[in-house]
Formats: structure tokens, C-alpha cells, sequence
């Protein structure tokens, strides 16, 4: 199998993944994929579906939603900030909410070799490249070497997004990473939750217990 039919396989799957998700609505009559709608709609339907999968929305300039976004992490009991290197808006935004805990600026590497502990106390800060306004989906991939560390191993994971990356359905979100796409890519609706064992509602087993969007607008 060549590497492009190996690529094309993994959209595929991809594709039929989601499609076959109970929280997934399904596709309108008379196509496969949604209308496009305008960007004030998706954003809408955006916001909308994230916080009915259980996340946690703000809307606006980053600089608008600082204070909120401090009382948040305070009340999750946070009290350190990483982000990947090399993501320097991510990076930007936790520096300037440091004074707000005040909360300490840790690296990817400290919050993985300090285990549990550091993980419970950390949130972590990435870009996001792109959202789902059908489903509430922030896809974050391993485009310019980013680790996907900040929304694995944290209680609490923040991403920032901005409005005009959002995409009407999966269809477009995926076209938008190209022939070529990066070789890792999430696709996050909501906090980690499982009921595999017992069917017993379990939240963050297989990551972040609270998911953060920062839906970043212009001023």
C-alpha cells in the first residue's frame, strides 16, 4: 500500500467515524455533507453544540476574557499553565493570564515527568487549526511539530480558535488540511468520558475532565 493510499484509507475512516457517533447529527436531506452557512451561523452552531457536549465556551479578543478564563481555572483548582513550543499564541495568551491566579508557567516536559499531580494542578494552551459547527469538534494536528500534549495529559485543556477557522461540516474541515495533512490529528468534542467499564459514566479517564475553547473574534 502506497503512503497516499494509506492516507486516503485514514480519511475514510475518519469519515465513517464520525458519521457513525450518536452525538453527530445526521447529514440534511439531499447530500452527504451540511449547506454552508455564514460565519456568524457557524460560529453559532459552533458554540452551541461544544457546550452541549459538555465544554466550556468564551467568545471575543483574548484580552475579553482573560478575567473569566482565570476564574475558571482558579475554581478547577489549577495553578500552572504549559503550552507546546513553538505555539507562541498559545503561549502568549497563558503569560498574559498568569497574573490572574497567579499561576505558574510550566513546560510540556515538567507536567509529564511531574505525573498525576502535576497533571491534576496543570491546564494546558494550545492553537487549535480548525472547529465543526455541526458538531462542536476543535481539530488540533502535528502541523509545524506541535506536541498534542497539552489536551492528553492536563486536567483542564484550553484551545484557542478563532472564528474564522471554523468550517460548516467535516467534510470541509478536512479538505482544509490539504492533499497533504499532517501526520496527527485530533478531533475533540467535549471532556474525556467513557462508561466502558460497568456502563459507569466515567469523566476524564482518557484525558482533559474540563475542555476549554477560546473563540477568538476580532476586536
Amino acid at each position: 500500500m502506497t503512503g497516499d493510499d494509506e492516507r486516503a484509507l485514514l480519511l475514510l475512516r475518519l469519515r465513517s467515524a464520525t458519521e457513525e457517533c450518536p452525538c453527530a447529527p445526521a447529514p440534511p436531506a439531499g447530500g452527504d455533507a451540511p449547506a454552508p452557512v455564514a460565519a456568524e451561523d457557524r460560529a453559532a452552531r459552533f458554540a452551541e453544540a461544544f457546550e452541549a457536549a459538555g465544554g466550556l465556551l468564551f467568545a471575543g479578543p483574548a484580552e475579553s476574557v482573560l478575567h473569566d478564563l482565570g476564574e475558571t481555572l482558579r475554581a478547577e483548582g489549577v495553578t500552572a499553565l504549559f503550552s507546546p513550543e513553538g505555539d507562541a499564541a498559545a503561549r502568549r495568551v497563558a503569560e498574559a493570564l498568569a497574573p490572574f491566579g497567579p499561576f505558574t508557567l510550566v513546560s510540556c516536559a515538567e507536567v509529564r515527568e511531574g505525573g498525576g499531580a502535576a497533571a491534576a494542578a496543570a491546564a494546558g494552551f494550545r492553537t487549535a487549526e480548525a472547529g465543526i459547527a455541526e458538531t462542536g469538534t476543535v481539530i488540533e494536528t502535528s502541523a509545524d511539530g506541535k506536541t498534542h500534549l497539552p489536551g492528553l495529559l492536563p486536567k483542564v485543556h484550553v484551545s484557542l480558535l478563532s472564528a474564522s477557522s471554523l468550517h460548516t461540516g467535516l467534510e470541509d474541515a478536512l479538505a482544509a488540511l490539504g492533499p497533504d495533512p499532517p501526520r496527527n490529528v485530533t478531533f475533540c468534542s467535549g471532556p474525556s468520558r467513557t462508561a466502558d467499564v460497568g456502563q459507569v459514566f466515567a469523566p476524564g479517564v482518557f484525558g482533559p475532565v474540563k475542555t476549554i475553547v477560546l473563540l477568538l473574534t476580532s476586536p
